[in-house]
């Protein structure tokens, strides 16, 4: 059945699509005249098998079925086998103007799903219900598919980090992270916000406020650093050396306000830019780390991702008292020497939770 969606679509590609017998289900048979993979390989190098010295790999080992690559060592020999995934990342890091269209495109559709989950939120509701709302205002605006599946984590499902909806009930005062990530034609957008589930912003209480701002500003250094680095063409690592930075000043503070010694970078949970587009997060290439010694592409799109979490390395390890997780996401794009962040809801959503006048 796959071969058949894909020819759906193949012509605009003007792109052939081959039935692979190896790539079928293991246990059904199929009534077609499926093709052999040599006979692919022959046809893309123009060559028979016996001629071909190496053969080289684009997608990441990750992602390829293990099956195929087993196939490869058979028919070429381990050595001959060559992995070239970069020239494929390289290659998928710079977008063409359609494509940050289409990211563009994808945006607005986040921020539709994303405003819509929020006003529909109130303390009671399951993390189910709110999400529906998500799909449907993703479905009914254009975008067929999404790079995750819509994040609605209350309570303690912010330690998930990227959890998705679950049956589950959000409490009065309850955290809630709220994450969607609709594609256009494949390509990727994403937003993420944390909220609390109150009817009013005056519920929030002091020690929440506390993390907002916390996080508000963390994410404001991480976009400065970001624009000073496109504009200037520095090293990428410089962006995170930035956000790292940030959490390392607030250690003794927050130190302070637990009443036990912490190292706050030690609880960003994660690289806080990296790669998109036509996966949300899995391309393997162009994430911004301590060790992204090259500038950023000319034209890309990256994700601004800023969180910190209140666990260590496991579910029950607690370690900030009065916090699981909290993020601010944003879709970045970058043209040439400029910066523009595509998605536009606020950095702090409290305000649009239960709110349906400011549509």
């Amino acid at each position: 059945e796959g071969g058949y969606i894909a020819e759906q679509l193949a012509p605009r590609a003007n792109a052939k699509v081959h039935k692979v017998e190896l790539l079928q289900l293991a246990d059904e048979k199929y009534p077609i005249k499926a093709e052999r993979f040599e006979d692919v390989i022959e046809a893309a190098a123009q060559k028979k098998i016996s001629e071909i010295e190496k053969i080289a790999l684009l997608t990441p080992k990750q992602v390829i079925p293990a099956a195929i690559i087993e196939y490869l060592y058979d028919l070429f020999g381990k050595s001959n086998v060559v992995d070239k995934q970069e020239i494929f990342y390289r290659i998928k890091y710079e977008k063409s103007d359609i494509e940050m269209h289409l990211i563009r495109q994808a945006c607005i559709i986040a921020d539709a799903m994303m405003r819509g989950m929020l006003a529909v939120l109130k303390p009671g509701m399951l993390e189910t219900e709110v999400a529906a709302w998500g799909y449907f205002i993703g479905r009914q605006l254009g975008s067929e598919e999404d790079g995750f599946k819509v994040m609605v984590g209350a309570n303690e499902a912010n330690r998930t980090l990227i959890g998705q909806a679950l049956n589950r009930k959000m409490n009065a005062g309850d955290y809630v992270h709220l994450g969607v990530a609709p594609k256009r034609d494949g390509l990727n957008s994403c937003i993420r916000r944390s909220v609390i589930a109150v009817d009013s912003p005056e519920k929030v209480a002091e020690n929440q406020k506390y993390w907002f701002d916390f996080i508000k500003g963390a994410y404001q250094v991480g976009f400065e650093k970001f624009v000073e680095v496109a504009e200037k063409n520095l090293p990428a690592k410089y962006q995170e050396q930035a956000l790292v930075d940030f959490f390392k000043s607030k250690s003794e503070e927050v130190s302070k306000k637990i009443g036990i010694k912490i190292a706050l970078e030690k609880l960003k949970p994660y690289t806080g830019t990296h790669n998109s587009g036509y996966t949300e997060c899995e391309e393997f290439f162009g994430a911004i780390t301590l060790e992204s010694d090259e500038p950023l592409g000319n034209q890309i799109v990256m994700m601004l991702d800023v969180a910190l979490k209140g666990i260590g390395d496991n579910w029950n390890d607690l370690i900030l008292p009065d916090l699981d997780f909290i993020v601010i996401e944003n879709t970045l794009g970058k043209f040439g020497k400029k910066v523009e962040t595509l998605t536009e809801l606020p950095l702090n959503c409290q305000s649009l939770v239960g709110n349906i006048r400011e549509l």
